[in-house]
């Protein structure tokens, strides 16, 4: 797995909709109407994650969930990440 270029990184940014690039780290930050909303969305994002082999940082704080996605191993952005944020797309965040 290779760390992906800057114009890699660019074309593939606008399918990451709600997503702010941080340096080598996509963040992302929801907010759920309860803790235990927020907490099965941490559950599901999770088993996409052990599905995919790949951990990016979650921190879970009462109602926000924050997300960090790099490639950790590589220093920066790889497929791996935009293809854990297409996943994630499916993961209901609304209710």
């Amino acid at each position: 797995m290779s760390k992906l270029s800057e114009p890699e990184i660019a074309a593939r940014l606008p399918m990451a909709r709600g997503w702010e690039r941080h340096g080598d780290m996509l963040v992302r930050t929801w907010q759920f109407p309860s803790f235990r909303r927020a907490l099965e969305f941490v559950n599901q994002v999770a088993a996409l994650m052990e599905k995919a082999e790949h951990y990016p940082d979650v921190a879970l704080s009462y109602r926000t969930v924050r997300i960090e996605l790099s490639t950790h191993d590589v220093g920066g952005l790889t497929d791996r990440d935009f293809d854990l944020i297409s996943a994630m797309i499916e993961i209901p965040t609304d209710r």
